[in-house]
């Protein structure tokens, strides 16, 4: 499988996003690629919390290509991998300050 084909692929399962709604109001927006991630690792904690979430009233909604998660995989990693070096630089900084 080439990379261009993996990417596409992870683009579209990071826009295609289940919203869960209490009241009308959104709880959780969850990614098709976390849910396969945490379905894959851990079935019985998914299906668990999917029939808790039923019981307790909650709704499940699919949002195909959400707008606001049509930006490219490749740069939300880049994101957060500069997110995570910049808090790990600003820790290493206050805990030199504190030595």
């Amino acid at each position: 499988m080439s990379s261009e084909k993996t990417n596409h692929i992870f683009n579209k399962l990071y826009a295609n996003r289940i919203v869960i709604k209490r009241s009308g109001n959104p709880i959780v927006n969850l990614s098709l690629l976390f849910c396969l991630i945490a379905f894959l690792t851990a079935p019985w904690l998914v299906i668990g919390g999917l029939i808790a979430a039923l019981a307790l009233g909650y709704t499940f909604s699919y949002v195909r290509n959400d707008a606001a998660f049509l930006s490219n995989f490749d740069d939300v990693v880049q994101d957060a991998k500069q997110n995570v070096r910049s808090v790990v630089d600003a820790v290493s900084d206050h805990h030199e300050a504190q030595n």
